[in-house]
């Protein structure tokens, strides 16, 4: 069997899977291996934390690409705002709109989703040192399954499938849309020199129906996200980052944890670190971590060492993921003087 015939049965049989697993309703929503870099995805009461104006942040991940089919795709854009009544104020309002799309199977299964959402970050002592947060966000949501892209038996011949052959199957799949609303809450609380951050965002709660097919109908699954994470500053001023993500979502439940080294970079007016860092992702991979970090970005990859039994059907299998985090003020912001983390851990 060629590779062209041997691509095309994988894709098939990815397509077979997809339609399973939908009708099944055990449907997972898009996860990142730098879940950090995503508050938006991760918890709703993260959005505008620790920003001092705005915050524009870039995901992508491509996953399982070794396949010889581009299995998943999946690329988030979101932008923040905070909103405070005065500069020195330490409590404040923020708001952020974040747009996803994932695609899988070549694109054969599209879902776009366009949220936004406000939360509110009130400070429980003088200095702001240690703070509540609570957030609410909405989103719209956008399912398709493409039905050009479907491979049938009877379009399989001597020289492979043949997409202008009949199928001779009647597939009916339209478009599902629908409105969810989520939820989250943090605490917080840091000093000049360690910290930490705790918090649980809940996703899916209007439980939204779907269709996969014209004569089947489920129910999307709520999803919990539950976050803990620490920091603590050397007397080399380099830093030291823990964090830990768990999701549990239907059946399927997924615990992360790693850490990273911020290696401080002295006399240069552009870098600030150089982040070094492994993380793992229980039953399924680890992944390193290398990012360049300046006083208002962050530039980050990520590579999946597979661990999971996908690595003994899929040889090659591999998962890259990119982010880049960058925090702007704009006229009325540019005067504050305080000072924040691009991104946090």
């Amino acid at each position: 069997m060629n590779n062209t015939i041997k691509t095309k049965w994988v894709m098939m049989i990815c397509c077979t899977i997809c339609c399973m697993w939908m009708k099944n309703a055990q449907a997972q929503d898009p996860h990142f291996s730098q879940y950090f870099a995503s508050p938006m995805t991760m918890n709703p009461s993260f959005i505008g934390k620790d920003v001092n104006d705005w915050r524009a942040a870039i995901n992508f991940r491509t996953q399982w690409w070794g396949t010889g089919v581009s299995a998943f795709n999946t690329t988030t854009i979101s932008l923040e705002k905070r909103l405070a009544p005065s500069k020195s104020s330490n409590d404040y309002l923020a708001v952020g709109l974040m747009l996803l799309s994932d695609q899988s199977n070549n694109g054969l299964l599209k879902n776009n989703y366009l949220t936004g959402g406000v939360a509110y970050n009130k400070s429980l002592n003088g200095d702001a040192s240690e703070q509540f947060g609570a957030g609410l966000s909405f989103t719209y949501a956008n399912r398709l399954l493409d039905q050009s892209k479907f491979l049938f038996q009877s379009q399989f011949g001597s020289m492979g499938f043949q997409r202008e052959a009949p199928t001779n199957d009647v597939v009916i799949v339209g478009k599902n849309s629908y409105l969810d609303v989520n939820a989250g809450v943090n605490y917080s609380k840091n000093n000049r020199t360690n910290g930490y951050r705790i918090g649980a965002g809940y996703f899916h709660a209007a439980k939204p129906k779907l269709s996969a097919l014209s004569n089947s109908e489920y129910s999307v699954d709520p999803r919990l996200s539950v976050q803990a994470s620490g920091w603590l500053q050397l007397p080399s001023k380099h830093e030291v980052h823990v964090s830990t993500n768990s999701e549990f979502q239907g059946g399927f439940q997924i615990y992360t944890v790693g850490g990273l080294f911020k290696f401080k970079i002295e006399g240069d007016d552009t870098l600030e670190s150089l982040n070094i860092g492994c993380f793992k992702r229980f039953g399924d991979a680890v992944y390193p971590y290398v990012g360049l970090e300046a006083n208002n970005w962050v530039a980050a990859i990520s590579y999946d060492v597979i661990s999971s039994d996908l690595k003994n059907a899929y040889n090659s299998v591999q998962s890259l993921e990119f982010s880049l985090v960058w925090q702007f003020a704009g006229k009325k912001g540019a005067a504050s003087n305080s000072v924040v983390k691009p991104i946090y851990y």
